[in-house]
């Protein structure tokens, strides 16, 4: 979520910033931070970077996480800095990094580990290639009933980025699209079809036309959709920026979302926490998983990560370091 237009600066000094609050030593290791690797399971973790980067030692804090973490694969959403991104994967030799071209600002990238990777049994990624998804269509509101026609301003000038990578760890491959997003902010959960210019009718389009693209296009395939919905309001899976995925009634045949049951929780679990907003917190960092992958399910976790536990930074160190969202992930044994 980013209704103000910028979470911080992306070039000028972090003055002062030592990396205190990370738990003494190098100030960017943390220690508590966890390694969601495991031999023949496939973790993707995504997140909302908040205008990446917010301050010149971001990077660091990022780079520390990242391989830490040691997941495959990377999604990101708000990278401003494309430079700085390629700068900190280039000092990550295990992993390599796409970004995108037809966003107007806030950058997608995909980070995924590569095949120098020391692990022999352990997962690593090839890239095959990227499509953003309807970026030759206009980006302003037509006011006409054609979601399709306008694509791009439905998604905020932000076209979906599909990403097709093939996991494999010497025995085993499988085909992953990953579509990575990040829906327009702000407005409420009211759904008013007859006005084309409401946040929530843009949202809502934006989910109707990737449903409709992943049934008619990618039914056989493995897809995630995965990244910052900004499902504002009505926080279910009945919030009308995601229900043409989540409805029940229509779609469970098609689709389910893998962290659904983060709405459940105590809302401090939530992925957006407005540690600095007016704003009540908000699960907005979802995945969601097509039919191809319900077969899993049994062997699958998602979720949030806890950012206060894994980088024992107070939560305004995170908001004014890292993020105002906390990364969402999903892993499963194919």
């Amino acid at each position: 979520m980013n209704c103000s237009g910028g979470g911080g600066s992306s070039t000028g000094p972090d003055d002062g910033d030592d990396g205190s609050g990370t738990g003494g030593g190098d100030s960017y290791v943390f220690a508590n931070a966890t390694n969601f690797d495991k031999e023949n399971q496939i973790e993707i973790i995504s997140w909302n970077i908040q205008t990446f980067p917010q301050l010149s030692t971001t990077p660091n804090y990022v780079k520390s996480l990242l391989e830490t973490w040691n997941a495959d694969i990377y999604l990101f959403q708000e990278i401003m800095d494309k430079n700085t991104l390629i700068n900190m994967v280039n000092l990550m030799p295990e992993y390599s990094y796409v970004i995108s071209g037809e966003t107007s600002f806030m950058h997608f990238a995909l980070v995924y580990k590569n095949a120098n990777s020391d692990c022999s049994s352990c997962g690593t990624v090839t890239f095959n290639y990227s499509n953003e998804l309807w970026s030759d269509t206009p980006n302003g509101n037509d006011n006409d009933n054609d979601p399709a026609n306008n694509a791009t301003y439905q998604f905020a000038s932000r076209p979906p980025m599909e990403n097709f990578v093939t996991w494999t760890n010497g025995t085993k491959s499988v085909d992953l699209y990953l579509i990575d997003i990040h829906y327009k902010c702000c407005g409420d959960s009211t759904l008013d079809i007859t006005n084309k210019g409401s946040e929530t009718t843009r949202r809502h389009y934006a989910s109707t036309l990737l449903r409709d693209y992943v049934i008619n296009q990618r039914a056989s395939d493995y897809v995630m959709i995965v990244g910052d919905f900004n499902n504002v309001g009505e926080q279910s899976i009945s919030n009308p920026s995601i229900s043409p995925l989540t409805d029940t009634d229509l779609n469970s045949n098609y689709f389910k979302m893998a962290d659904e049951n983060v709405f459940y929780q105590d809302n401090s679990n939530w992925s957006w926490q407005g540690w600095r907003s007016s704003f009540a917190p908000s699960h907005f960092d979802h995945v969601i998983i097509n039919q191809p992958l319900f077969q899993f399910e049994s062997v699958s976790t998602a979720g949030i990560i806890d950012m206060l536990t894994e980088t024992g930074m107070s939560a305004y160190d995170i908001d004014d370091k890292l993020s105002d969202h906390k990364p969402s992930y999903f892993r499963f044994y194919p």
